[in-house]
């Protein structure tokens, strides 16, 4: 056997050296529990935003901007761009890979989600362009229509005291729609102590109007309009080219025991619908 060069000998014991010198760096706990932390955080938040919004009306439904639903998101991506920050700097390259690897891969999902959520809420959620053939001081067209029960309903018959909220909504299919009757139902004796009857209308067929008002609890009148006899008029018809049913546009109005229209609401976005304290304070400012 040859014998090896004092050089390379030398060389061979050094790297033995490193070799069993060499020791795992440290764990590195503290960062590791914020990393995922703020993983952790921003997974809660963004989930919460996408699952609740079409829900709560605390994160901005009876705003024109939903802000609140955008700080949150915001929040989200900023926590999940911390928590890819703070793995990168793990000294151990196994937990780097996985919480860094985690934590980018956070970052781009709710970025790329809070935008699509951002570009629903302004783009998708816009009515058509319609024109509303209704102002205050107009009186508000008599009409003749079915609830969800067979009942026919005249207007004449369905005021209140000081007179009635007519809610226009989209229909069934929608969560907003839903949402809005669900909290006026909720404030059914407000309205009722102020003396205003509460009546909605949509292109909703009975069949319809009836699995909704059963899945609301509701004894609000929920008429059908669908030959369009009432809304067609008014301009509250979204019409589709697609062949899909003609559905409602939103509308809120406010009109006094004479039936003349004192208020009205409506909005670019079907998505923004006032909330009931906004209708009760109108009322109370109309009746000035």
């Amino acid at each position: 056997m040859e014998p090896v060069p004092a050089n390379e000998a030398d060389e061979v014991v050094a790297v033995e050296e490193q070799e069993t010198d060499w020791t795992p760096p440290p764990g590195q706990p503290l960062r590791i529990i914020i990393s995922l932390g703020a993983l952790a955080a921003a997974v809660v938040l963004y989930a919460y935003v996408l699952l609740n919004f079409w829900f709560s009306p605390s994160l901005g439904l009876h705003q024109r901007i939903p802000y609140l639903a955008y700080l949150l998101l915001g929040a989200s991506l900023v926590s999940a761009i911390v928590s890819f920050g703070i793995g990168l700097g793990i000294w151990s390259p196994h937990a780097k890979l996985a919480i860094a690897g985690f934590g980018f891969l956070a970052s781009v999902v709710i970025g790329v989600g809070a935008g699509r959520f951002v570009s629903y809420t302004l783009r998708a959620t816009l009515n058509p362009p319609f024109t509303l053939k209704l102002k205050p001081g107009d009186r508000f067209p008599d009409f003749a229509l079915i609830d969800q029960n067979g009942v026919i309903r005249r207007m004449a018959d369905l005021r209140g005291r000081w007179g009635a909220l007519i809610v226009v909504y989209r229909g069934d299919f929608c969560p907003f729609a839903r949402l809005e009757l669900q909290e006026l139902n909720a404030r059914a004796a407000d309205f009722s102590r102020a003396g205003i009857a509460l009546i909605a209308i949509s292109t909703d067929p009975i069949e319809r109007s009836k699995r909704l008002g059963g899945f609301l609890h509701t004894s609000i009148p929920l008429l059908d309009d669908s030959h369009e006899s009432l809304l067609g008029p008014l301009g509250l018809i979204q019409h589709h080219r697609n062949g899909d049913p003609d559905n409602a546009i939103p509308a809120f109005f406010l009109i006094d025991r004479d039936g003349v229209v004192r208020w009205i609401f409506t909005s670019r976005y079907y998505r923004e619908q006032p909330a009931p304290d906004t209708i009760l304070r109108a009322a109370m400012s109309a009746e000035r």
